[in-house]
């Protein structure tokens, strides 16, 4: 009997058992990935079209301008003033919120190239293609006024070159690894579940017969009747421990067995949530465009890599007992023989766009430098101005003349580059103010000033006129004759 019922708790756990896993499995994977296929249907369809500017300078001394006007266009292009132009020109674009459109422009100039890179993502492939072109339409017109540089649009967007989204595919992939995920464990679970019900059945039988033979004495009185000997006891182990068959299920799942697909389930588990936080690109990038002829590098020189500071070097124009604001405004570094010294003055540069209106300055900048030690001097007088770009003159523009700060920056904070004669600094300026009657102050706020200054025409008694381009933040101006001399000056 008892053999009998082993014999069918192995059948049930075994190739029956196997089958009822595997379709257990397979039944969770098909819901699994049915219900994801079911998500990615309802996801909404985004198609990406993108289109090209480019800023070619018109002379040598305009090289660097370029790259600086490339940035300002870049940061015009997801501007509300842009945009809204834009739609404004198009009657096809009248359906698309302001929102989506603003939400759907990326914009970014790729590295070491004047050119701009317009992607416009929308679920309408016509609107994506034609909102790309009429951002860059509206950034060609705006660059028709600029005076070193031409301002041309580059490839245009056309429905043949758009892509979708590649959210699909990674969805897709994430719905697969999770329904394979599932599965294996439900076909792990169903298996663990119905060899422990096998093995359970076996061991409660085995039990039952051994308790109905210890309660049926007669075979053991008629063996052993009244007054025979007693039985030798069995034979115990030098620890006093009775051997004892030991009783091993037939149903048990090894666990190796089980180790195996937990860890399978948790390496498909880890590959989707690796699917999921990957980073989306945006679809259509495009960054191998070439610059454009006479396009210099970008501007920002790389950061010099910090070594011990030396006396000798930072002495002379490094404050030693005054620390406050203005401690380094008097100061300047020794040309020596192969120094150079540079003053200009700029154009107007926005600072802040307010609710009405404008905060403006025109930056003057001086240098000196002998090659090894640079320090800068930056004057930023500021008008509140009514209008919507920095006006060529804020007094006739009726504009309100506010404070004047100033900043200091001396090397190493000071990136300094030269190629000849031009130079190009950059750095973070702190700025301070210089109330009458009271020690100069500082105003808490600190921009990041980067300038290019190129001689302009033959050098005379040691002076080369200068021409070039500032840019405070996201905006820039060129050298402003009316308002200042910019020049070079060489030790004589």
């Amino acid at each position: 009997m008892l053999g009998a019922e082993m014999s069918a708790a192995k059948q049930q756990s075994g190739p029956h058992g196997v089958r009822r896993a595997a379709v257990t499995g397979v039944v969770v994977v098909l819901v699994v990935l049915a219900a994801g296929l079911a998500l990615l249907a309802l996801q909404p369809r985004t198609t990406t079209a993108t289109a090209t500017l480019t800023v070619t300078p018109r002379t040598e001394a305009g090289a660097d301008a370029a790259l600086l006007l490339a940035d300002r266009y870049t940061a015009l292009a997801g501007s509300a003033e842009v945009l809204d132009a834009a739609q404004a020109d198009e009657p096809a674009l009248a359906e698309v919120s302001p929102t989506q459109l603003q939400e759907g422009i990326e914009a970014e100039r790729p590295p070491g190239t004047a050119t701009v890179v317009v992607q416009v993502t929308l679920p309408d492939r016509d609107s994506a293609v034609t909102a790309a072109n009429a951002v860059v339409g509206r950034l060609v017109e705006a660059g028709t006024d600029e005076q070193i540089v031409d301002v041309d649009p580059g490839r245009e967007a056309s429905p043949a070159r758009t892509t979708g989204s590649s959210v699909t595919a990674r969805w897709v992939v994430v719905s697969v690894l999770l329904a394979l995920a599932a599965g294996l464990c439900a076909a792990l679970a169903s298996t663990l579940l119905t060899r422990g019900r096998a093995a359970g059945r076996a061991t409660g039988s085995a039990d039952t017969e051994g308790d109905a033979e210890a309660l049926d004495d007669l075979p053991g009185f008629l063996a052993d009747p009244p007054g025979s000997p007693a039985p030798v006891p069995p034979r115990t182990s030098r620890t006093g421990a009775t051997a004892a068959p030991v009783r091993t299920p037939g149903g048990a799942v090894s666990r190796t067995t089980a180790s195996v697909a937990t860890l399978t389930a948790a390496a498909l588990l880890v590959l989707a949530a690796v699917a999921v936080g990957a980073p989306t690109g945006r679809a259509g990038d495009d960054t191998s465009a070439a610059p454009p002829v006479g396009t210099a590098p970008a501007l920002t020189p790389t950061a010099p890599t910090p070594t011990a500071p030396d006396p000798a070097v930072t002495a002379p124009i490094t404050p030693t007992a005054e620390t406050g604001a203005g401690a380094l405004a008097f100061r300047s570094v020794p040309l020596g023989s192969d120094g150079i010294a540079a003053t200009a003055t700029f154009g107007g540069v926005l600072l802040e766009e307010r609710a009405v209106g404008l905060t403006v300055t025109y930056p003057s900048v001086s240098l000196t430098s002998d090659g090894r030690r640079s320090l800068a001097h930056v004057r930023l007088p500021t008008y509140n101005c009514l209008t919507t770009e920095p006006p060529a003159d804020p007094v006739a523009a009726g504009c309100v003349r506010s404070i004047t700060e100033y900043a200091d920056l001396a090397s190493p904070e000071l990136q300094v580059t030269r190629d000849g004669d031009r130079i190009e600094l950059a750095g973070l300026f702190p700025t301070y103010t210089r109330p009458n009657g009271s020690a100069p102050s500082h105003t808490g706020r600190a921009y990041q000033l980067a300038a290019s200054i190129a001689p302009d025409g033959p050098r005379r008694d040691g002076t080369t006129p200068a021409t070039g381009v500032v840019r405070i933040g996201l905006d820039s101006a060129t050298t402003a004759p009316e308002r200042g001399v910019s020049r070079l000056q060489h030790p004589g």
